[in-house]
Parts: structure tokens; C-alpha cells; sequence
């Protein structure tokens, strides 16, 4: 409902309302050395798309792109086509997708070469995606592939980089200030500390203070004034306050996967109630990310179409028209996230037919909205009606000519170094490759050393067991002569003692023999001992 402050004075002109569309972007279409790594060698969302299979009769999947083909985001060419599009049907700006992990940007080249070049012309803000990327897709090699780290000096250079990109002209503002989201706000150890201190260093740096906005993503639904935000956004498909009734059938689709009906969603999400803060609605075209869940696991809502899309579109737009001009904002999710099913751009299937819904709502609202589709299309409201073949056959030719000039961009590009940060890892990785192998070939030196010296021990073990063996012969001699001798003595001692001087000389050399042979019986125990001990050590080597 249009509030009193937008009614026109008696005689006046009637005040238009100023509905500002923005649509979430996903920059992930174009390959980068990460995901070439964590999936395959040019891994990009197109993988995933043309990979999906339905998986009930009536399932629309794969979902393939029409005019603007299988692009990939590093063609200046395809960028503007998007804007073009996406500005012929009302869509006010793009909110791209943000990716900083402690200074590391992820699927940074779009929106660099967006905010470098100027082109295209066409408003937009960002929103940090914040969460700790995983193998959830992958349901068999599940596992974090780069994690989400936070500090206080993390804080302060993210903070400068982002003003940067706010001062940039095309940049959307609230009253003159920089519009950011924060995909999971509660996920900052300190969300308040954060965002009070980006408020005090835009000021200091003499930039306006960002409007920051949390997104009500899984579930947190607390007051963004809490942790000094100025705003919360709506982020369906994510659940609201109240839960909606899963579709049930006999198929196992129906069970390893949640699935929903399109018309529950719209119900849910314009029935609630407004809250004491500023929230701004959201609305998503369908939703299907089977593509990225293919073993179970996935979000299916069934049942969308245009008109149902329309429906709730103006709903959640006319929730904005008693907020000031600046602030009749609706988020759409998205213009261009094919693996999860939620996408303005033309497809095979319906065309143009969302976009058309786009401009409808915002006409049916008063709003002001270009009166022609993109370029090459007819005018009017009705947009010219191609077959199948012909859609095949136009996205046939712009794919092969997307692909010709990639090719060309490609091999010009031949000589691009790798990002710093990339390379500074490459280094690191290879001086610790050289400092393992140093030390394998200083355990293998100390490996050969000890069955070096294990062998001369056993050489020596065999020499002292032979050397005590024939000590213990000797000895056993000494004692059978010395017992003859004993019986002698008990002989002579019936007649005179003589020869005493003798008997001490035997028994001094009885006496040094078990001495001797004691010394040897603990050498040889000694050396048994270190013999175990070495072949210990080897076994445990190999």
C-alpha cells in the first residue's frame, strides 16, 4: 500500500513509485586455478549445469541457457550483455557476490575488471559471502576446502579494500551511503565490534559510513540492530519463522531430498508480519539445485511459473512502497545461479518469459520501466514467440562465437602470471618439497650407516663368540686339572708339603681365566643387546 507521504496533491501529478530490483550475481563462470584444483581442470557452475538429469517424470532438468549461451565472465562482452538485459526489464542493479577469506579474494576477476574498466554502465553493491567453503556437493568427498578466518586486523584491511569499490560512482547508496551486505552476520566473533569499526574508518577516511544490511540466511532472523546493522534482507529459499509442509510421494526423490511447493512459498513469505525494523523482502523466480546435489541432499521447489513469479514479486514490492524512494528495495535471487535453478536469464523453456514478469510487476505498481526488450527483440509487451529449433539454432551460433573469442582472449593471456598470493604459496610449497628431500637423503645416509655398523657388530659378535667358546673350552680344561690336582693334594697331605710356590702360580692363572670369562660373557651379552636394539631401529626405518 502506497503511504499518504506518496499520494499527489489535489491537481498534482501522480507520484511514481521507485521500486529498486536488485538481483544477487554469481561470479562463478569462468575456471580459476582453485577450482581446477578442489574439482577438474576448468571446473566452472556450467560443469555442474549440463552434468543434472531429471530424476522424476515432468522434472525440468538440465536447465539450459538461450541467448546468452554457456558464457564465461571474463568476456567484457558478456557482462554487458547481462546489464543490457537485465536494465531492459526493470532490474535496478546487480549485487555480486563478495568472496574474502583474511585477505585472500576468491572469483575476484569479474567484478575487478568491472570496477577497473567502468563498463558496464550499470548500478551495483556487493554482498560478503562469508561462510567456509566445503565439498558439500560432493556427498563422497565431503571435507572444507578454504576456511572462513576472522581477525580484528583482517577487519581493518577488509574494510579499506571495500571502500575502494564504494566510491566508485555506479555504486548503489542509501541517502548517499554505500549499500553492503553480510551473507551470515552471526558468523563474526564479534559482529557488532566489526561493523561499528567499518562505520568510524569509512568516516575517517572520508567516505560515507556503509548502510549494512545482515541477510536472513539460515534461519537467523534477530533484529540487525543488534549487531549495528541498519537492515535485514529477506534470502528465500532459507526458512522463515514458519515451516512449510515438505511434498511427500513414493518416489525416493521424495525422501533423500526436501521438496516443495512453489505456491507454499509465496504464501509463507508474504503473510509475515513487519517487523519494528527496516527488512527487505526477497523473492527467487524457482529453485532446483539438484545439479549440485546429484547423490541426495538436494532443495526442489516444484510448481513454479511466470505468472506465480509475478505474484509474488508484486507482493514483495508493494511491502517497499511506504519506504522512503531509496529504500523500496526487493532482492532477487538471482539473476544467474543455473546450478541452483534460481535465474532471471533466458533458458530454452520459457524464454524471456521471467523477465517479462519482472516488467509486468513493476508496471502494474506505476513504476517507470523501459517499454522495449533487449536489443534484437520486438517492442512492445509481447515478445516475438521463437520455436525450439530456432532457440537451438541462435544458441548454437553465440556459443560458438563466445567460444571463438574466449579463444582469442585465451591465448593472448597465454603469459599471465598466476595471482601473488598463488605464487608465494608455490614457492613456499616448493622449499618445503626441497627441505623434505634433504632430509630423506640425510635419514637415508643415516639408514646405510647403521646397517654399515650393524654388519661390523655382528662380524665382531661372531669373532668373540668363537674367542669365548674356545675360553670356555680352555676354562673347563683348567677345572678337570684342577680337581686332579685337589685329589693330589689330599694325596700329599699324608707326606711333606712341598712346592707351594706352584700351587699359587696355578691358582693365580685359575683365577685370571674366570675373570676373563666373565668379562666375555658380559660383552657378548652387551653386544647381543645392541644388536636387538639395531634391528629394531631398522625394521621401524623401512
Amino acid at each position: 500500500m502506497v503511504s499518504p507521504e506518496q499520494l499527489p496533491d489535489e491537481g498534482s501529478q501522480p507520484v511514481r513509485p521507485t521500486p529498486r530490483p536488485i538481483a544477487f550475481y554469481l561470479p562463478q563462470f569462468h575456471p580459476i586455478p582453485e577450482n581446477d584444483v578442489w574439482w577438474s581442470k576448468g571446473f566452472t557452475e556450467w560443469t555442474n549445469v549440463a552434468q543434472a538429469r531429471p530424476l522424476f517424470p515432468g522434472h525440468y532438468q538440465p536447465r539450459l541457457p538461450a541467448d546468452l549461451g554457456f558464457y564465461d565472465l571474463r568476456l567484457p562482452e558478456v557482462r554487458e550483455a547481462q546489464a543490457n538485459l537485465a536494465r531492459a526489464y526493470g532490474i535496478y542493479g546487480f549485487c555480486y557476490f563478495h568472496y574474502w577469506f583474511k585477505g585472500r579474494r576468491i572469483l575476484e576477476r569479474p567484478f575487478d575488471e568491472v570496477l577497473a574498466s567502468g563498463h558496464p554502465d550499470f548500478p551495483f553493491c556487493l554482498c560478503w559471502a562469508n561462510h567456509t567453503w566445503t565439498r558439500k556437493w560432493n556427498t563422497q568427498t565431503m571435507g572444507r576446502l578454504i576456511v572462513q578466518e576472522y581477525s580484528e586486523e583482517d577487519d581493518k584491511n577488509h574494510i579499506r579494500w571495500l571502500l575502494s569499490a564504494f566510491q566508485d560512482e555506479r555504486y548503489i547508496k542509501i541517502g548517499g551511503r554505500p549499500l553492503l551486505l553480510i551473507y551470515r552476520a552471526q558468523s563474526l566473533p564479534n559482529p557488532l565490534q566489526t561493523i561499528t569499526m567499518w562505520k568510524e574508518e569509512a568516516q575517517r577516511m572520508g567516505v560515507a559510513e556503509p548502510y549494512i544490511c545482515k541477510v536472513d540466511s539460515l534461519g537467523d532472523f534477530t533484529d540487525p540492530r543488534d549487531v549495528g546493522c541498519d537492515a535485514a534482507v529477506e534470502f528465500p529459499p532459507h526458512r522463515v519463522e514458519s515451516p512449510i509442509k515438505r511434498v511427500s510421494g513414493p518416489e525416493e526423490v521424495y525422501s533423500v531430498n526436501q521438496v516443495f511447493d512453489y505456491q507454499d512459498r509465496i504464501a509463507i513469505h508474504l503473510q509475515r508480519p513487519t517487523p519494528p525494523y527496516r527488512r527487505f523482502p526477497g523473492v527467487i523466480p524457482s529453485w532446483d539445485n539438484t545439479p549440485r546435489f546429484r547423490s541426495g541432499g538436494a532443495n526442489i521447489i516444484l510448481n513454479s511459473t511466470p505468472e506465480l513469479y509475478e505474484r509474488w514479486l508484486t507482493g514483495a514490492i508493494e511491502k517497499t512502497l511506504s519506504n522512503p524512494p531509496e529504500e523500496q528495495i526487493v532482492f532477487i535471487n538471482a539473476w544467474n545461479e543455473w546450478a541452483e535453478g534460481n535465474y532471471l536469464e533466458p533458458d530454452l523453456k520459457y524464454g524471456h518469459a521471467y523477465l517479462e514478469a519482472t516488467r509486468r510487476a513493476l508496471r502494474t505498481l506505476g513504476a517507470e520501466v523501459p517499454t522495449s526488450a533487449a536489443a534484437g527483440e520486438a517492442t512492445g509487451d509481447t515478445p516475438t514467440v521463437l520455436s525450439i529449433e530456432e532457440r537451438y539454432r541462435r544458441l548454437l551460433d553465440e556459443y560458438t562465437r563466445l567460444q571463438q573469442h574466449l579463444m582469442e582472449r585465451l591465448h593472448a593471456e597465454e603469459d599471465r602470471v598466476l595471482p601473488q598470493e598463488l605464487r608465494e604459496y608455490y614457492e613456499d610449497l616448493e622449499w618445503r618439497h626441497r627441505k623434505l628431500r634433504g632430509r630423506h637423503q640425510e635419514l637415508t645416509d643415516n639408514f646405510n650407516n647403521l646397517k654399515r655398523r650393524h654388519a661390523e657388530l655382528h662380524g665382531r659378535y661372531q669373532e668373540l663368540a668363537g674367542r669365548h667358546k674356545n675360553l670356555k673350552q680352555h676354562h673347563g680344561n683348567s677345572k678337570a686339572g684342577r680337581q686332579e690336582k685337589v685329589e693330589s693334594r689330599q694325596v700329599e697331605q699324608t707326606v711333606p708339603q712341598t712346592g707351594t710356590g706352584d700351587r699359587e702360580e696355578n691358582t693365580l692363572e685359575n683365577s685370571g681365566l674366570e675373570k676373563r670369562s666373565h668379562y666375555v660373557d658380559r660383552l657378548i651379552q652387551r653386544i647381543q643387546q645392541l644388536g636387538t636394539a639395531i634391528s629394531a631401529m631398522l625394521k621401524s626405518r623401512r
